[in-house]
């Protein structure tokens, strides 16, 4: 199937890009990886008169560690770049995880972080990462430039908080605390699939101890969210098999999913709860203090 016709834009840099999106508000598009979006143009879902093309903006693609700690992603940064990166691997796992999970590696060669945030899919693999990880999106428009949190970015299902003529212009990591360790794992019909639920989490740990709990579920509700209950239920406790256990079970009592041709509710809640004790297992080997 063919692409429908369009007029395609060129900008020098990304304050051009916002200018040309906020020329021609509700007929631009930005395109970046175009992973999803060329899709939806093949299939007519989506149909703009004019594509924005960043790709040739030059040193967007970076994934740098900053001066004081933590980690700056560029717009352009491709999911394989973030898997291939020793700083990921090594700083942020529960990342790493996610993006080792996603697509083919063609599908990983063309995505970029920050697409698969803007998409706002709530299957989307990285978010739950993000969210976990405390990150933040830097936003330019044509004449501004602010920050804001990860959390709350999100509105809904393919909605964000980005308005006409604002792009993302940088993913920016926080150094993780000391003694972290996190997972994510997902529920899908093939490896290369959407997740049918997806689970990720973050303990941070202190002889033996949880001494914070983050859990984020994603594909069961209109966008991830913080399993609140399940989460301080362990914080200030050793985490042994029987509290990992009841604490997923929590965790799948606070999600929202529904039902549809890849399961009922209950066996959505089933897959949010055996997902959640598996990721927290996890992350407990990796801390090296796994209880019985």
């Amino acid at each position: 199937m063919s692409l429908p016709e369009f007029v395609h834009l060129m900008p020098a840099d990304l304050k051009d890009a916002c200018a040309l999106l906020a020329q021609f508000p509700g007929e631009a598009k930005a395109l970046a990886g175009g992973t999803d979006m060329l899709v939806k143009m093949k299939q007519r879902r989506m149909v703009p008169r004019y594509l924005v093309n960043l790709k040739k903006i030059p040193g967007l693609d970076y994934v740098r560690p900053e001066p004081g700690g933590g980690l700056a992603i560029g717009p352009l940064a491709s999911i394989e770049a973030l898997k291939s990166s020793l700083d990921v691997r090594n700083s942020y796992r529960v990342l790493h995880d996610a993006v080792s999970r996603m697509g083919t590696m063609e599908i990983r060669n063309c995505g970029t972080l920050a697409g698969n945030l803007c998409n706002a899919s709530p299957a989307a693999e990285t978010v739950p990462a993000l969210l976990l990880l405390g990150a933040s999106v830097r936003v330019v428009s044509k004449d501004s430039d602010w920050s804001l949190p990860v959390e709350g970015f999100i509105l809904g299902p393919g909605k964000t908080l980005l308005e006409t003529g604002q792009l993302v212009a940088e993913i920016r990591l926080p150094q993780p605390p000391a003694d972290s360790f996190g997972a994510y794992d997902k529920f899908s019909l093939r490896r290369m699939d959407l997740a049918l639920v997806g689970a990720g989490v973050l303990l941070t740990m202190s002889g033996g101890v949880c001494r914070e709990a983050k859990i984020v579920l994603s594909s069961v509700a209109p966008a991830a969210l913080r399993a609140r209950n399940a989460e301080a239920m362990l914080a200030g406790k050793a985490l042994e098999d029987r509290l990992i256990d009841k604490a997923a079970r929590c965790a799948a009592e606070e999600v929202r999913p529904q039902a549809d041709l890849f399961g009922t509710v209950e066996q959505k809640r089933n897959m949010a709860a055996a997902l959640t004790a598996r990721v927290l297992r996890q992350a407990l080997e990796r801390s090296g203090k796994a209880g019985n």
